[in-house]
């Protein structure tokens, strides 16, 4: 199959990691793939790596229209069965280059927002929960849950005790949704408790919320916290990150899936994440595989800690049971088969 893969976020962060994860997926299952993205994009490094002749660069702006006819000379060679968005402002633009070239579209949704993917010929969804809300409005036919995945293969890396203080990690963005404050807050009641621990937060400040760097930063001082919490900044090396850590916690408080959940788990840690959407499908029916508090709930999050901190054998059957799902559900293998299968549904309609 002769697939365009697309993605014009100039970024980093989930949606730019799903679109280099379903480029290897896609070369695995042998299909042909050109790439599309924005000269802008950060992704530079990992795209030349990537064993694919033909990367498109484009100057994107969702209103120039200008972009169909160049577009479709690009790709009008190559023919292809199918194009995949995974930015929803790009589906207006791609879809009327899809038509002159005879192609669908499928519009990938990282989020349950449902605007301009629903000009999309099919939807590929990356939870359960998400399929159930645009099944509302799209017919449940042309919808397939696609969850995201893991295309580093580790092999299950049992600590021999926690460190001496243990090393408690996350890492996001610095948004609101992101749930840093609570994660502050539980590390003082941890404290309080006395309670020995390292904290590390990997992230940056954002443009869109600098607030929330503010926040945090505050919560740091107003809980004595300064010597025990270190903002280290943007993660360029995600497994040092994970070796140096006992434990990981994902304190979101809404989080379509989380890829950073299955990085730790692949990375031989325990868990303790928040019941937001993602995390909570991704542990559905599999309660040994991480500590679950509800979302903003600060107090059941530091005993979720405390639990673990407590109990390091706990700490690490719970982590190999976290890798084996990893593993079983979410591997580039795994994912890869199920993408395409939906592909090829949604071609032979």
């Amino acid at each position: 199959m002769k697939i365009v893969n697309v993605m014009i976020s100039k970024k980093l962060g989930g949606i730019e990691q799903a679109f280099l994860d379903y480029t290897q997926a896609l070369l695995l299952k042998n299909h042909e793939v050109i790439l599309v993205t924005d000269k802008k994009n950060k992704l530079k490094e990992q795209i030349e790596k990537l064993p694919i002749a033909e990367k498109i660069m484009i100057k994107f702006t969702h209103y120039n229209w200008f972009l169909v006819p160049i577009l479709y000379l690009k790709l009008k060679k190559f023919a292809p069965d199918v194009v995949i968005v995974h930015n929803k402002k790009a589906v207006p633009i791609f879809k009327t280059v899809s038509r002159l070239l005879g192609a669908k579209i499928i519009g990938v949704s990282h989020n349950p927002k449902f605007k301009k993917i629903d000009a999309c010929d099919a939807i590929f969804t990356i939870t359960e929960y998400q399929k159930n809300i645009f099944a509302l409005k799209y017919p449940a036919d042309r919808i397939f849950t696609i969850p995201n995945m893991i295309t580093q293969k580790l092999d299950f890396m049992p600590r021999k005790k926690f460190q001496n203080p243990p090393q408690i990690r996350t890492m996001g963005r610095f948004d609101p949704m992101k749930g840093f404050p609570d994660f502050i807050k539980a590390l003082a009641i941890l404290k309080n408790k006395k309670i020995a621990f390292k904290a590390v937060i990997g992230g940056k400040k954002q443009k869109d919320y600098p607030e929330e760097f503010e926040k945090i930063t505050d919560l740091i001082k107003q809980n004595n916290l300064q010597d025990d919490v270190e903002l280290c900044g943007w993660v360029k090396d995600k497994d040092d990150f994970f070796a140096k850590a006992d434990i990981f916690v994902l304190p979101s408080v809404f989080e379509p899936f989380g890829i950073v959940v299955l990085e730790a788990m692949q990375h031989s840690l325990p868990l303790v994440v928040s019941s937001a959407e993602g995390p909570a499908e991704i542990f559905a029916g599999h309660a040994n595989c991480a500590k679950i508090f509800e979302i903003g709930n600060c107090e059941q999050l530091a005993d979720c800690l405390k639990e673990l901190l407590s109990d390091f054998k706990t700490a690490q059957k719970m982590a190999k049971n976290g890798y084996d799902l990893c593993e079983k559900e979410y591997s580039l293998r795994k994912v890869a088969g199920k993408l395409n299968q939906a592909l090829k549904e949604v071609v032979d309609e």
